[in-house]
């Protein structure tokens, strides 16, 4: 079913591997509906993620009712965690504010890519008592549960643009002591798809691609920064939520502000990692969320080997990245 092979990266203390889908018949993941090359489609994971872990994932057994919320790193994805958690909790502000969206919306392969997360992610997620279910990954199409795509399971996919992904992702990882390198070193490793769940690109452009299937909802974080309301309409139609009063949308823009999710104990996943991670005295999960924060970071060589790779990749796909992003 998957190819594993082992990548050099001189970064990091674990050894990273990566993965790619054969397929049954080694043909690729052919419930997938979209005419591809998978023998280039690899995706860069911890070593401990096995392929016994890979397997049961793929076949993970699905609800109706379910939701998946699938991104790469640092893309927005808390934000639309809580978004839409809470839409389909019918905004139970009372409970989104006892427990963590990490808990009340499982990680899905979170024990296979992290080694200080003991208990079975995988476990958790069919465990959850909760109808409909809203669970995360960061996995690739190729690698998420068949189900997704044989069932037509609904599922929101938030993008960001590459340099900003680069810009927070280096500093999470810093900030736990994960990667160790300079900024430009980071980016080196991340255009060369040697960084977790990469590659950045394919995962992207999978699901772009996808976009207009009706089981998914395909958002922008630059979208939900310049028109969050419109997200929220856009995605409540999804969802089968009913039209929010003027009232109970101005509380819920409130409640997801940058400002208030970063004060909030439970929006802001901040202290629930820190539970289980060595962190930086410095470390912020939620940092700047703003659009363009690259500009203060990156080198002009950085944003050169960014930008050329992401020509590389959209051109192939007759793709131009202000089309997906705006102006950034």
């Amino acid at each position: 079913m998957y190819d594993f092979k082992t990548i050099k990266c001189s970064h990091i203390s674990e050894i990273p591997i990566q993965v790619r889908c054969k397929g049954p018949n080694g043909l690729g993941p052919e419930w997938i509906p979209l005419k591809e090359d998978w023998s280039n489609r690899w995706c860069t994971l911890p070593l401990n993620y096995t392929m016994d872990f890979a397997n049961r994932i793929a076949s993970f057994k699905s609800r109706d009712t379910d939701v998946f919320l699938v991104s790469s790193a640092k893309t927005g994805s808390t934000w639309m965690l809580e978004l839409s958690w809470l839409l389909l909790n019918n905004l139970d502000y009372q409970k989104a504010q006892q427990s963590y969206g990490m808990v009340r919306s499982p990680y899905l392969e979170h024990s296979g890519v992290d080694s200080m997360w003991k208990a079975d992610s995988i476990d958790a997620c069919e465990q959850i008592q909760d109808n409909p279910r809203l669970i995360k990954s960061h996995l690739p199409a190729h690698m998420l549960p068949r189900e997704i795509f044989t069932h037509g399971r609904k599922t929101i996919y938030v993008a960001r643009n590459p340099k900003d992904v680069v810009v927070s992702t280096y500093h999470f990882f810093s900030d736990i002591k994960y990667w160790k390198c300079s900024i430009d070193e980071f980016v080196d490793d991340f255009v060369a798809d040697k960084t977790p769940f990469s590659s950045y690109w394919g995962h992207l452009v999978d699901f772009y691609r996808l976009r207009n299937e009706k089981n998914i909802f395909f958002v922008t974080y630059e979208e939900m920064k310049r028109d969050l309301k419109g997200v929220v309409r856009r995605l409540s139609r999804f969802l089968n939520f009913k039209d929010l009063t003027d009232n109970e949308m101005e509380k819920l823009l409130s409640h997801l502000s940058f400002e208030n999710m970063k004060k909030s104990q439970f929006g802001n996943h901040k202290h629930f990692l820190k539970t289980f991670h060595e962190t930086t005295d410095n470390f912020e999960f939620l940092r700047r969320g703003i659009i363009g924060s690259y500009k203060d970071e990156l080198s002009a060589d950085s944003i050169n080997k960014i930008n050329t790779k992401s020509r590389l990749f959209f051109d192939k796909y007759g793709i131009i990245e202000s089309d997906i992003f705006g102006i950034v």
